[in-house]
């Protein structure tokens, strides 16, 4: 066997999620010497939802994948999800689609279930072909290697410009009983999802219906995942799966069932916070992370709006970058969303130092902690608008000279 076909064993972790399998080759269709193309197997009986790109120009594994999603699935029959990284097989015409159904008939042959049973993710470089038929020749290596450990060699396969893998899995008990949560993410660069090139997994051996199971993915992706930016683009291929192997029941009446179920979703939000905070944190050429956090705002879209104009402004990402209290571009940021404020009423704040209130700054700042507090990696920005009682968190990082380097050689 070709060396590089073998799936990484190195750094070995296992799911401990009955019913789940997985494993990772090199297809040389992208990377020499690394895995590229991850194959996730699931036993008859799961569930799987999933979230894709606000996009207009999704790639064919998201219109694969959606259409699959919106189908209700054979449960007497494994789930399949099949992720490569390099190529994002986006905006490639019929041959994109065609080459997601050569690949669905190979994978329906080889495990004996529905195309509709199948998904796929890819991820990487927009507008070139998938060199399917390069792909389709791992799959009876990658069935032979299914296994349910090595946590790492899954997370690592789906990486691009990504500096380190995204891995969360957790053990958690809910009315005496011990589930599991695990999950891997990659993104790094084109990161504003509006659900980057942003791929998360999550599986769980919760026992819960699919339509209940895709309600509270929904929800908790707008808790985490919609709240991150690194550049405020949006990729052709962001997605999120959220799959159960229901391998393990609460037996309840409809009032405790109801809080177990409360409880499933703090665990879930929780693994997709923590996911989403992983991919800022890896933002490309990022060395800051940063907090934006508008509060007493009339309504959400208002302190949204805010947000978002704060966290993707180039102006205030490179002041950060540089550690300069520059307020000024923070109040440029709130200008530019045309929302009408009270601006005397505005409170500012830079790592808890209040820089600008009254409508002008302060008279006072504390120059030296300021700067002091901005050689920190987690950059707090508060703004307080004292016109009513929302709020809204973003989560995002500064802009360096790497991020150009990174992308002006992304292709080569």
């Amino acid at each position: 066997m070709n060396k590089s076909n073998k799936r990484s064993n190195q750094g070995s972790t296992p799911f401990n999620l009955a019913g789940l399998k997985f494993a990772t080759c090199c297809s040389g269709t992208k990377y020499e010497n690394r895995d590229d193309l991850l194959l996730i197997v699931l036993d008859p009986g799961s569930h799987i939802c999933a979230c894709f790109t606000t996009s207009t120009m999704p790639s064919a594994p998201v219109i694969w994948s959606k259409n699959n999603v919106r189908k209700t699935q054979n449960l007497k029959q494994k789930l399949v999800l099949l992720v490569n990284a390099g190529n994002a097989n986006a905006f490639t015409g019929k041959q994109g689609l065609i080459a997601c159904e050569h690949k669905a008939l190979a994978l329906s042959n080889l495990f004996q279930c529905d195309i509709k049973n199948i998904f796929f993710s890819s991820t990487g470089v927009i507008g070139e072909q998938l060199p399917h038929h390069k792909i389709i020749k791992h799959f009876d290596l990658l069935r032979c290697e299914l296994s349910d450990s090595a946590l790492e060699a899954a997370s690592n396969a789906i990486l691009t410009t990504d500096l380190k893998p995204k891995i969360y899995t957790k053990k958690f008990k809910i009315s005496g009983k011990i589930f599991t949560i695990s999950a891997i993410a990659k993104g790094s660069g084109m990161i504003m999802p509006n659900m980057a090139t942003m791929l998360a997994f999550i599986f769980t051996d919760f026992a819960i219906d699919k339509k209940t199971l895709s309600t509270i993915t929904k929800k908790g992706i707008q808790e985490s995942f919609n709240r991150i930016s690194v550049d405020g683009d949006t990729s052709t291929s962001d997605t999120v799966f959220v799959a159960t192997t229901n391998k393990k029941c609460l037996e309840f009446s409809k009032e405790r069932r109801k809080k177990a179920i409360d409880s499933f979703y703090n665990e879930l939000k929780f693994a997709m916070i923590d996911l989403a905070k992983k991919i800022v944190m890896d933002g490309e050429g990022a060395s800051k992370f940063i907090t934006v956090r508008v509060k007493n705002a009339k309504n959400t879209y208002r302190a949204r709006n805010i947000c978002f104009s704060i966290a993707n402004s180039i102006l205030v990402k490179t002041a950060i970058a540089g550690e300069d209290a520059n307020w000024g571009r923070l109040i440029m940021a709130i200008g530019k969303t045309r929302i009408k404020l009270e601006v005397t009423k505005i409170k500012i704040y830079i790592q808890s130092l209040l820089v600008c209130k009254n409508g002008q700054g302060v008279d006072v700042v504390d120059e030296l902690s300021l700067s002091k507090a901005l050689k920190k990696r987690n950059i707090d920005i508060l703004i307080d608008l004292a016109e009513g009682d929302r709020e809204f968190t973003v989560w995002t990082s500064d802009l360096t000279d790497e991020y150009i380097k990174i992308n002006a050689d992304y292709r080569s």
